[in-house]
């Protein structure tokens, strides 16, 4: 299989997704890693195509991000919430850095 090429920004959205999470999805089965991790990839694509459109959809980027938290078996609403909005919050200004 070839190895997938991403952008710049597309390695950067992913960072910033999974920041401090490690130990989150340490403790996953590998099902679940599996799951977690293709998901985050999807969801990172999807990210970066708002982010490279005109307008940028805030509300679009927490939600995709708040449907990749809910992938966590058990995932407590509050921290899923406020993973979603600190994330958002750092690629948007990822966004006005590269515009």
């Amino acid at each position: 299989a070839q190895p997938i090429v991403k952008s710049t920004t597309r390695r950067q959205i992913e960072s910033i997704l999974s920041e401090g999470l490690d130990d989150l999805y340490l403790s996953l089965s590998k099902e679940d890693k599996i799951k977690f991790k293709r998901k985050g990839e999807e969801t990172a694509s999807k990210i970066e195509k708002i982010i490279k459109s005109v307008k940028i959809n805030f509300k679009k980027i927490v939600d995709l991000i708040k449907k990749w938290l809910t992938t966590i078996p058990g995932v407590n609403r509050f921290f899923l919430e406020q993973e979603a909005k600190i994330k958002t919050d750092e690629i948007i200004n990822l966004a006005e850095k590269e515009k």
